[in-house]
C-alpha cells in the first residue's frame, strides 16, 4: 500500500538527520574525553617511569585507572542522558509520523517515556547490554595504556617515549596514538549506541501498536560501504518483536520501517495503491528493491568492489546475497562457498 511507501520514505530521511545527531554526540563526547587524555598526559609526564620503584609504579597505574573511569563514566554519562531523551523523542516521531502518513485517523498506542527507556537498555546489542558496553570500553581503554606503560618500564625506555607512543606523534596529526585509538572506539560504540536506541525505540512502539502493524521491513542504505549481513538483509519482513534488528554490527546504519495492515485488514474498504519509490545513491529505485536486485543493476566493476571478485562472479551467475552468509549473518568463506554452492562455483570457474 502506499502508506507503506510514504512511512519507508519519511523514515529514510529521518535515519539521515540520526546519523548527522550522531556526528555531533561524537563530536561532544570526544570533547569530554579529550580533556581528560591530556591531564592523564600531564599526570605521566611528571614521572620518570625509569627510575620508579614497583610500589611507585603501582600506584601511578592505580591513579591511571581511576582517572580513565572517571572520565569514561563521565562521558557515557552524558551519552546516556541524549539516548534517553532520543528514544522519548523516536516514539513520539513513530505516532507522529503515523498520524502524518495514514490517510484517516486511526488509534495508537503511545509507549511512556520509562518504557522505551526500559526496552532500550533491557535489549542488548552484540550479545551486550548498553551498561555492560560502556563498561567494557573504558576498561579496554585503561588497559591498552597500561599495558604500554609496563612494557616501557620493562624495556628501559623514557617517559617521554612512553608518552609519544600513547599520545601518537605530531607528524601523523596523533591519530597513530592509544589516544587516539581509544577515541575511535568510543566513537564506534557512541554510533551504534545511537542506531541501536532509535531502532529499539522504534520497534517498542511497533509492538504496542500491532493492530496497525503486521511486520517490520529492513531498510540497508544502498552504497558500497553495506556489510554483508546488511546486504542481505534489506528489503526483508520480520513479525514486529521476531527476527534480527539493526544494529547487525558495530558501525551498523541500517534501520527499519513499519509494513501496517491493509486497509481491508484494517475494516476498511480501499483498494491497494500503486507502489511508490524510495531514494538510494543513484537516484530513485522501486519500493520493492531490496540491494540484491540493486547491485545487479551496478556496474562490474563496482560489484567487486563490494563483494570481491570471485563472490561478483558468483554473484552474476545467480548467486542470491543472502547466500553469501550464513544464519547468524557472518560472511561466509570461499571453501564454505565452494561447498555450498558447487554448481554455480563451477560455472563461475
Amino acid at each position: 500500500m502506499a502508506v507503506n511507501d510514504d512511512l519507508a520514505d519519511a523514515l529514510t530521511r529521518h535515519q539521515i538527520y540520526l546519523q548527522r545527531y550522531g556526528s555531533a554526540t561524537v563530536r561532544k563526547i570526544l570533547a569530554l574525553l579529550k580533556r581528560s587524555d591530556a591531564q592523564i598526559l600531564e599526570r605521566l609526564l611528571r614521572e620518570d617511569l625509569s627510575a620508579l620503584s614497583r610500589t611507585r609504579q603501582e600506584r601511578l597505574l592505580t591513579e591511571m585507572r581511576r582517572s580513565f573511569e572517571s572520565a569514561y563514566t563521565d562521558a557515557t554519562g552524558a551519552l546516556q542522558l541524549d539516548l534517553e531523551a532520543l528514544a522519548t523523542y523516536e516514539g513520539e516521531y513513530q505516532l507522529d509520523l503515523f498520524r502524518r502518513v495514514l490517510p484517516v485517523k486511526l488509534e495508537t498506542v503511545a509507549p511512556s517515556a520509562d518504557q522505551l527507556l526500559a526496552a532500550v537498555n533491557s535489549r542488548p546489542f552484540q550479545g551486550k547490554l548498553l551498561k555492560e558496553v560502556y563498561t567494557e570500553l573504558s576498561a579496554s581503554a585503561f588497559r591498552k595504556v597500561r599495558d604500554k606503560i609496563r612494557a616501557g618500564i620493562v624495556e628501559g625506555r623514557t617517559t617521554d617515549q612512553v608518552v609519544r607512543d600513547i599520545r601518537g606523534r605530531r607528524s601523523m596529526g596523533f591519530r597513530d596514538g592509544i589516544l587516539a585509538s581509544n577515541r575511535r572506539a568510543t566513537e564506534t560504540v557512541v554510533r551504534t549506541a545511537i542506531n541501536h536506541t532509535a531502532n529499539t525505540a522504534r520497534e517498542y512502539t511497533y509492538e504496542r501498536n500491532g493492530n496497525l502493524i503486521k511486520g517490520v521491513r529492513w531498510n540497508s542504505t544502498l552504497d558500497g560501504r553495506t556489510s554483508a549481513v546488511c546486504r542481505a538483509r534489506d528489503g526483508k519482513v520480520y513479525e514486529p518483536g521476531k527476527g534480527p534488528r539493526p544494529p547487525a554490527h558495530f558501525n551498523c546504519r541500517s534501520s527499519t520501517s513499519p509494513v501496517t495492515k491493509s486497509w481491508r485488514e484494517l475494516g476498511f474498504d480501499i483498494d491497494e495503491l500503486p507502489p511508490a519509490t524510495r531514494a538510494s545513491m543513484n537516484g530513485q529505485v522501486p519500493a520493492d528493491q531490496d540491494y540484491d536486485t540493486w547491485l545487479r543493476k551496478q556496474p562490474k566493476a563496482f560489484q567487486e568492489e563490494v563483494l570481491g571478485p570471485t563472490r561478483a562472479k558468483l554473484f552474476r551467475k545467480g548467486l542470491k546475497m543472502e547466500r553469501f552468509v550464513d544464519r547468524k549473518g557472518s560472511t561466509l568463506t570461499i571453501e564454505e562457498l565452494k561447498r555450498q554452492e558447487r554448481d554455480l562455483w563451477e560455472k563461475a570457474t
